[in-house]
C-alpha cells in the first residue's frame, strides 16, 4: 500500500534517479534493481509483522471506547468512521502529464492521539486550520483522502483509498492505523514544546475534518 501510494503520488522519482545514475559511468542498473527490490521486500516483512501485532490494539481500542459504525479493512490493520461525506463536488482529483496524481493542499482541522492511552499528540489550535500538501503527509492520510479509484484515460485506477469518493471539502473521517502507515519503527520527536512526542512502532487514532480542498 505504501509502495502504490508513493508510486502515484511521485511517478517521476524514481525513474529520475534511474536517469540520473545512467549519467554515471559503470551504472549497473540491474544491480540497484535488485538492492531497491530487496529493501522493499524487508520493508514490506516489517510492515506485515507490525500490522499483526498493532491490529488486535486497534480492535480493543475501538471497543474500550465504545466507537459506532466503524469499518475495518483487514489488510492494512486500520479503523476508519466517515464522520460526514462533505460536498462530492468540490474537488476532483486530476493526473499531470506524466500520469502522477496530482496532490492538492488540504485545510484542515484534526486531532492526532495515541493508542492505546488516547493521549493527545498534536492538534489544530481551537479556531485555526493547518494546510498541508498530500505528498507530504503519513500514508494513512493518504489512505484516508484519496478514494478508492480516478478515472485515467477512461479507465479505473485503483488507488488504495479507503471510500468511493474520497474526502472533500465538509467530509470528517475518523481513522485509526497502525505504526507502518504512520511513523514506523522509529516514532516522531514533538515539533512544539505542546507536542507530544509519538513513540516508535506506535499506532494512532486521528480525527480530520476537511475545511477546504485544492490545488494550489
Amino acid at each position: 500500500m505504501k509502495k502504490l501510494l508513493s508510486t502515484l503520488f511521485f511517478g517521476l522519482t524514481l525513474a529520475s534517479i534511474f536517469f540520473a545514475s545512467c549519467n554515471k559511468d559503470n551504472f549497473d542498473y540491474a544491480a540497484w534493481e535488485r538492492e531497491q527490490l530487496e529493501k522493499q521486500r524487508i520493508q514490506d516483512s516489517i510492515n506485515n509483522k507490525r500490522v499483526e501485532e498493532q491490529f488486535p490494539i486497534i480492535k480493543k481500542y475501538v471497543a474500550d471506547n465504545q466507537l459506532q459504525n466503524v469499518q475495518y479493512i483487514d489488510s492494512l490493520g486500520l479503523a476508519y468512521q466517515l464522520l460526514a461525506t462533505g460536498d462530492e463536488a468540490s474537488y476532483s482529483y486530476s493526473f499531470n502529464s506524466n500520469g502522477a496524481i496530482i496532490a492538492p493542499d488540504a485545510t484542515v482541522k484534526y486531532i492526532g492521539k495515541l493508542v492505546p492511552s488516547g493521549t493527545i499528540f498534536q492538534q489544530t489550535e481551537e479556531g485555526k486550520t493547518a494546510t498541508l500538501n498530500l505528498s507530504q503527509v503519513i500514508t494513512a492520510w493518504q489512505i484516508a483522502f484519496l478514494p478508492k479509484s480516478i478515472s485515467y484515460n477512461g479507465k479505473d485506477i485503483p488507488t488504495g483509498g479507503l471510500t468511493s469518493k474520497g474526502l472533500k471539502k465538509g467530509s470528517k473521517i475518523r481513522i485509526i492505523t497502525p505504526s507502518p502507515w504512520a511513523y514506523g519503527d522509529t516514532g516522531k520527536q514533538g515539533s512544539s514544546s505542546s507536542d507530544v512526542s509519538i513513540p516508535a512502532k506506535s499506532p494512532l487514532d486521528f480525527t480530520i475534518e476537511v475545511v477546504d480542498i485544492k490545488n494550489k
